[in-house]
């Protein structure tokens, strides 16, 4: 037998069904038959229990299907009934056609015709959703509404009916119909709201009146509260677009121009459908008004209904309170609700959306100045409303050019500027927030105290003082020429002129440091681009009013952040000083006096860039009049790209080609900003004074401690350099002497005698060495750009340390004895007149304001100036002189001191050049005849005299002409765009009777300087000054100013440097 038949056998426990018990426990252990039995009491209870739930769960079905059977056989039944009563009645009606009708029979059954009439009325309610749903669908909201409306007035009078309750009875579908109709109600509101939403460019105006008359007569709304809706629904629309570009964090600001587009397109749309659909103008009748109250007659409403007076009657009153509702809305009314919605459009735009304004996407200046373009393009464009151009032609009669400009005056009824009630004070605000912006950045980019305090050593770990010095003669300044203007071949756009101009821009980088250069570019460069983008901005018909509000402001940001960075630098120079005269700083902690000179000429570098190549500093704080090179720059930039397109465009079909609308927009927008620029008042900023004189006091604060330390070091190498020569106490001529021949006249007879008597004719070697180091530190720091208020501090300062070494020397001399030879007392004599000469540029202003000393420009107050220094310094080395003096006889004195003094001046001469730096500050003997040395040191070689030629006779303009054309620019623009110290001269101020500025010092030198003065120099700033005034035209007329022997002028060149 198979396995299959034999399990089919088997019940659920395994056991046969037929098995007995007695076969069980015949075949199977105890076990086995414990666990059938236990299996079959399980199945036995979850049989019971399931059919117990069967029972439960079913019996109410089977409760309801078995009344439905019933009610189902009733209804059959009935319906059979009346199908065979129907059958019979034709039947009976076609089997006796002849038989004639009783005049009761052709009688208007009432009750028939009343029932009838019901039914129709109920067919009628049962058509209406399937018809309101198919006019919702072609969009006829109107339509929809006054279906609902006929619809509520059917079923008003079928609850009118005497025997209403007959009537429910009867029409039990009724009540149910009805309530599908009243919810229409709600979807032709809904429906008919969204379609003012709808922003489909084919969509007409008569779309929207069919809405907003459908709403009026389903939501029963007077035309005050239509004109409210509707203004309002697109005051939504604007509200989406607007979030939803916030929302878009990757949004740029193309995209947020576009979206200021957007909702400009609608307002101006909006506006003119307002006018278009409520403003009665001559006597056509409003669009809204013509659309609600056109409508057929109320016979033809009712289709399907018999006898429909009732319904018509309430039709009629319908239109009649319709009529009475939609009152024209007068022009006063409608023009305040849009001025109202207008400037609440206006603030929603400019407001926080989503915790942030969205103009604040706008970058820039010039991305401003291209959104207010686009905007008024769109403003002035025929497009954004051809949909009402027709409706504006028939209004005015003929084709309307400016059509937003005659909607405005229309509907608005005033002749405002959109842009101006909704764009300009956003877009202002938002220029003052870019011009903070980059203010605020600046300070980020900028921190002078960190600066100032990474100077922590020195080139080579040089702290002291002599080690300082001595690396003077190791490593030198950085030297480089003024840009001469104009030059031969040197074109603005050549490769000369951009050569020369990085030349110049390397040689300024090297003399400032990376450091110096990087916070000069960063402030430059923050003043230029904000510049750019002022400019850019002011690209707009606004142009006036925004100059006048934002002038100012970038002005008064400048200088705060300019002040910011000048407070922290005045600080800085606060704890230099402090560090520097603390004495008590014993610890390894505490810093060198080097280290904070260094830090103090770092700040002196900082102050001076800021004042001769900050450029834009000068630019921005003075007068907005000097802003229009910066605009004509920026043209220029622009106009070779306008070219290129102008002439691509020229050889194809088109007329109006993109790069010339581009290039004529330019210049348009230029012209507005000129003007504006030219409008307002030439005067700068009296800040840019304020700034000009705290940046020059710090700078001379900087430098001060520079000069008081490297004085006092200096003076301090001298006096021990003067204590420790033993030729003061020698009576045999020492180096540097020469014999002078003295003729006197005999009594005896009336020949002369001869005399020769031994004088110093040049200083000593400390001396020398004194003012050389001094020099070479003033060239280290970079003396060819130093003002000459520090140079003149420098001078005064040394002058007052050895006018007081030497009157130490003689209150020691004093107090231990004569212990100076007579040779000694010439030679120190010889010294304090050649340094109080060669340093006498320092005293005159020592107790003077700056600015009595940079007005000095005529030849007569410079005079005056002269011999003011030239009285201090005889009054301040008067008493030592007397008092040495006092040394020797009298007679021999008298005897000595002129030649003496001769010898000083032919010394004061020959070291013109080599000391400079100082002789530039006050020339002195000028008369003097210049003359060589007679002494056997003298390294000076002979040279054959040629004879002089006569100069060409040029005349005295030509020295003029290059001063001229720079005197012709106006003052405040010369006061702005003056980056240096040092002036164009004139014909007047190097004249022959050598009454040359103080600015000129080696004009002695000029016919040698000038083949090597275009490359640099060593001599200090006068020479710089001295080539920049040298022309092809101009060195013969110059060469008169020199000393006819001017042969041992240049010795300096030559001497060994070992000397010292």
């Amino acid at each position: 037998m198979s396995a299959t038949p034999r399990q089919n056998s088997l019940g659920t426990g395994g056991v046969p069904w037929n098995q007995d018990a007695e076969s069980l426990f015949r075949t199977k252990p105890i076990s086995e038959i414990r666990n059938v039995e236990a299996t079959t009491r399980k199945q036995i209870q979850d049989k019971s229990e399931e059919l117990r739930q069967l029972v439960g769960n079913r019996y109410r079905d089977l409760i309801d299907s078995a009344d439905s059977i019933v009610i189902m056989k009733s209804s059959c039944e009935s319906i059979s009934a009346n199908i065979s009563a129907i059958h019979h009645s034709i039947l009976y009606s076609l089997s006796s056609p002849d038989i004639p009708r009783s005049p009761h029979s052709s009688t208007f059954n009432p009750v028939g015709a009343r029932i009838y009439g019901i039914a129709c009325r109920v067919k009628y309610l049962v058509d209406t959703p399937e018809n309101i749903w198919g006019c919702l669908d072609e969009s006829m909201f109107l339509e929809s509404s006054a279906r609902y409306i006929r619809a509520k007035h059917v079923h008003f009078n079928l609850l009118n009916y005497k025997d209403n309750n007959n009537v429910l009875s009867n029409f039990p579908l009724l009540q149910h119909q009805w309530q599908i109709v009243e919810g229409f109600k709600v979807q032709i509101s809904q429906r008919s709201r969204e379609r003012l939403f709808d922003q489909t460019i084919n969509l007409g105006i008569c779309a929207y009146a069919d809405a907003l008359a459908a709403i009026a007569i389903v939501d029963e709304l007077e035309p005050k509260q239509v004109l409210t809706l509707f203004v309002e629904s697109r005051k939504s629309i604007m509200s989406q677009k607007l979030s939803a570009c916030c929302r878009d964090a990757n949004a740029d600001s193309s995209e947020v121009i576009s979206v200021f587009c957007y909702v400009l397109k609608i307002i101006q749309i909006t506006v003119c459908q307002v006018g278009e659909l409520f403003l009665q103008v001559l006597t056509d009748m409003p669009l809204f008004y013509k659309t609600i109250l056109d409508t057929p007659p109320a016979s033809q409403l009712f289709g399907g209904v018999p006898n429909p007076d009732e319904e018509v009657k309430l039709w009629n009153l319908f239109k009649d309170k319709l009529e009475s509702d939609m009152v024209f809305l007068g022009r006063d009314f409608i023009s305040k609700t849009c001025s109202d919605w207008l400037r609440n459009c206006g603030k929603e735009i400019t407001s926080k959306i989503s915790g942030r304004y969205l103009i604040d996407v706008v970058g820039s200046g010039y991305e401003l100045s291209l959104a207010e373009k686009l905007i008024r393009e769109t403003m002035d464009s025929k497009h954004v409303l051809e949909g009402s151009l027709e409706w504006l032609k028939s209004v005015f009669g003929s084709e309307i050019e400016l059509p937003w400009k005659r909607t405005h005056e229309l509907v608005l009824g005033e002749e405002s500027d959109i842009w101006a009630d909704i764009f300009e004070d956003a877009f202002v605000q938002r220029m003052k927030g870019l011009i903070d912006l980059k203010f605020d950045g600046l300070s980020g980019d900028v921190d002078v105290a960190q600066s100032v305090r990474s100077i922590a050593k020195l080139p080579d770990d040089r702290t002291d003082s002599e080690d300082y010095l001595k690396r003077l003669q190791v490593g030198g300044g950085v030297w480089f020429i003024k840009p001469n203007g104009k030059m031969l071949g040197s074109v603005p756009g050549s490769k000369l002129h951009h050569s020369q101009d990085n030349d110049l821009l390397s040689c300024l980088s090297t003399y400032f440091g990376p450091e110096v250069s990087r916070i000069k570019d960063a402030v430059d460069n923050c003043c230029q681009k904000v510049l750019e983008d002022l400019l850019s901005f002011l690209e707009s018909p606004n142009a006036p009013r925004r100059l006048r509000d934002l002038a100012p402001y970038v002005q008064n940001k400048c200088y705060e952040s300019l002040s910011t960075i000048l407070i922290q630098l005045k600080n800085e120079l606060d704890h230099l000083y402090s560090d520097l005269k603390d004495e008590k700083k014993d610890d390894a902690s505490s810093l060198s006096p080097a280290i904070l000179v260094e830090r103090s000429l770092f700040i002196g570098r900082l102050l001076f860039a800021f004042q001769k190549h900050a450029r834009h500093i000068s630019v921005i704080l003075g007068s907005p009049r000097s802003w229009a090179s910066e605009v004509l720059t920026a043209v220029t930039t622009l106009s070779p790209i306008g070219s290129k397109h102008i002439r691509v465009a020229s050889g194809s079909q088109m007329t109006d080609s993109p790069g010339k609308k581009m290039l004529d927009s330019s210049r348009k927008q230029t012209s507005l900003v000129m003007n504006a620029l030219y409008g307002v008042d030439d005067k700068s900023s009296p800040q840019l004074e304020d700034l000009r004189q705290t940046t020059q006091d710090l700078s001379v604060r900087a430098y001060n401690l520079w000069i008081t330390w490297v004085s006092d070091e200096l003076s301090n190498i001298f006096s021990r350099n003067l204590k420790q020569d033993d030729a003061l106490s020698s009576t045999a001529p020492v180096r540097g002497w020469e014999e002078t021949v003295v003729k006197q006249q005999e009594q005896s007879s009336e020949g002369q005698s001869e005399m020769k008597i031994s004088l110093p004719s040049m200083p000593s070697l400390y001396v020398t060495s004194f003012l050389c180091y001094a020099c070479e530190e003033i060239h280290r720091v970079g003396g060819h750009v130093i003002d000459k208020p520090i140079l003149q501090n420098f001078a005064t300062r040394l002058f007052d340390k050895v006018v007081a070494i030497y009157e130490a020397l003689l209150s020691t001399e004093e107090v231990r004895g004569s212990q100076m030879s007579e040779k000694g007392v010439l030679q120190v004599l010889f010294d304090l007149k050649f340094a109080a000469d060669v340093l006498s540029g320092g005293s005159y202003n020592a107790n003077e304001d700056l600015s009595e000393i940079l007005s000095l420009r005529s030849p007569l107050r410079r005079k005056q100036k002269t011999q003011q220094s030239n009285t201090v310094i005889g009054e301040r080395t008067k008493p030592l002189v007397n008092q040495l003096s006092q040394r020797l006889d009298p007679i021999d004195w008298l005897t000595y001191e002129p030649y003496l003094w001769e010898n000083e001046r032919q010394a004061y001469l020959r070291h013109a050049v080599l000391f400079g730096f100082f002789v530039q500050l006050n020339r002195m003997h000028m008369d003097a005849v210049q003359k060589l040395p007679t002494n056997s040191e003298s390294n000076i070689m002979r040279c054959s005299v040629v004879p002089r030629f006569k100069y060409l006779p040029i005349s005295a303009p030509a020295l003029s002409v290059r001063n001229s054309a720079r005197t012709s620019v106006s003052a405040s623009t010369d006061d702005v765009y003056s980056r240096n110290s040092w002036k164009s001269y004139t014909s007047d101020e190097i004249s022959r009777n050598t009454d040359v500025d103080e600015d000129s010092s080696l004009g002695v030198a000029a016919p040698f300087l000038k083949s090597f003065m275009q490359v640099g120099s060593r001599f200090g700033e006068s020479t710089l000054r001295l080539g920049s005034m040298l022309t092809d035209g101009q060195v013969g007329r110059f060469g008169d100013i020199l000393p006819a022997q001017a042969a041992g002028l240049l010795s300096s060149f030559t001497t060994a440097r070992s000397d010292y």
